[in-house]
């Protein structure tokens, strides 16, 4: 999620604008992309609030916001949603939904099944840092005659689950 701490003085928008010259967007597109941005991650009501001000939630979607400000081709996330409120949950989960729809390629870190099962073309399994299992949902759950990704990663640790 990388650390906002050291932009708590600044709003989301004046880091934007910085993140947005970093990259170079171009000047007569900045405020376009900003507005964007803000309209998709729902940012508008704290915009122009000082960083340090902000909630758990708003301040990952601003993180993330900063991420996108360049348009990129793909997005590594990690843990997107990891401790947020509900609602900036699905904030994020539409918002990646939406760029995968438009070709973008997204690799993203979870350990909520749920969402690896709503959101995941494939879907690789991990255990003690060993891929357990690899293969679109419908695929891992038909290999492991379960209903769901949850149930089928405990079906292929079988008795190791005293651990999560």
């Amino acid at each position: 999620s990388g650390n906002t701490k050291i932009y708590n003085s600044i709003s989301p928008y004046e880091l934007l604008r910085m993140c947005a010259e970093f990259y170079e967007v171009k000047k007569d597109e900045i405020d376009n992309r900003i507005q964007e941005i803000s309209r998709i991650l729902e940012m508008d009501k704290f915009l122009y609030s000082r960083i340090g001000n902000l909630s758990t939630g708003q301040t990952q979607r601003v993180n993330i916001a900063r991420c996108l400000i360049h348009d990129p081709k793909y997005y590594i996330l990690d843990e997107a949603t990891s401790g947020l409120d509900i609602i900036s949950s699905q904030i994020i989960l539409d918002f990646m939904k939406s760029e995968k729809k438009k070709g973008k390629c997204v690799l993203y870190s979870t350990h909520y099944m749920e969402e690896a099962e709503n959101i995941c073309d494939r879907v690789i399994m991990i255990n003690h840092g060993n891929i357990i299992k690899e293969g679109t949902p419908a695929e891992i759950r038909k290999a492991t005659k379960t209903s769901n990704l949850r149930d089928a990663f405990f079906a292929l640790i079988g008795s190791d689950n005293n651990e999560e």
